[in-house]
Parts: structure tokens; sequence; C-alpha cells
């Protein structure tokens, strides 16, 4: 379902969707002229390791977020490890544009936010997978195939 006035977060996690989904069909086409075994599995953890996206989080998530770590690295409990690298590794790249550059916190997530872009794909298999066939299906280029369902 899509609303007129989609919210940041929300069309960064379409982009960061798309991005993933059509990584994952470039490497899962490659692969499969390579006759790999567990060719879906292949696929999405090479796709996993090797995605370099922009970082899909909101601007004002972000601020809120990255502030609150600048000030204690321990302040803000995180759900899970790979969401705790994701913030981690945006304040490691505010933290010198503040120091250095002399920047605001502000101008400085914005700056990580437009311009830099993540080491990697911050999911879980399970959770890619689950994106993968979503996006899929939604755009039926290829039903959540014979490929691997």
């Amino acid at each position: 379902m899509y609303y007129l006035n989609k919210s940041e977060s929300a069309e960064r996690r379409d982009e960061r969707d798309r991005q993933l989904t059509e990584l994952y069909c470039e490497i899962y086409d490659h692969l499969r002229s390579s006759r790999v075994n567990d060719l879906r599995q292949a696929a999405l953890t090479i796709t996993l390791a090797t995605g370099t996206p922009r970082y899909h989080v909101g601007y004002d998530r972000a601020y809120i977020v990255v502030a609150k770590l600048l000030r204690d690295s321990n302040s803000v409990p995180f759900k899970s490890t790979i969401l705790r690298d994701m913030w981690l590794e945006i304040t490691s790249r505010v933290r010198p544009l503040v120091a250095n550059e002399h920047m605001s916190i502000s101008q400085a997530v914005t700056i990580v936010l437009e311009q830099c872009h993540a080491s990697r794909f911050f999911l879980t298999e399970h959770h890619a997978w689950v994106i993968i066939k979503r996006t899929l299906s939604r755009i039926n280029c290829r039903a959540p195939y014979g490929r691997a369902a």
C-alpha cells in the first residue's frame, strides 16, 4: 500500500529494498552460470557482504541516535547487534566531521547520509530474503522463483 506522503524513512527503505533485490538478481544470475550449489544461499551471502548501499535511515532518527551516541556510546540500547553496528558506523563517520571540520552534528549527519556509502547492508540473511521475495513478487519480474522460494 502506498501513501501519498511517504516518510523519509519509508522512501529510504524502498530504495534499500530495490538496491538489495537488484544486486541479488545480478549475483544470482552470475552464479547460476557458474553452476554453484545452494544458489539462493550463496547469492544472498555475497549480496549482503558486498553491497555498498547508502544508509537507509531518516535524517530525524539519525540525528537523535547519533547525538546520543556522541555524548555516551552506551546510552542507546539496541535491539540487535546489526543495528548497533550500523549506528556506530554512522557515528564514527560523523565524529571527525564534527571535531575536525567544526560542523554541527546536524550538518555532519546530513553529509554522511547523503554522500557516504555503508560498508554493507545491515540486515540479517533471513530479513534480507524476506525483502527480496516481497520486492520480486511486487514487481513480478521473477515470481518468487523457482529461483529458490
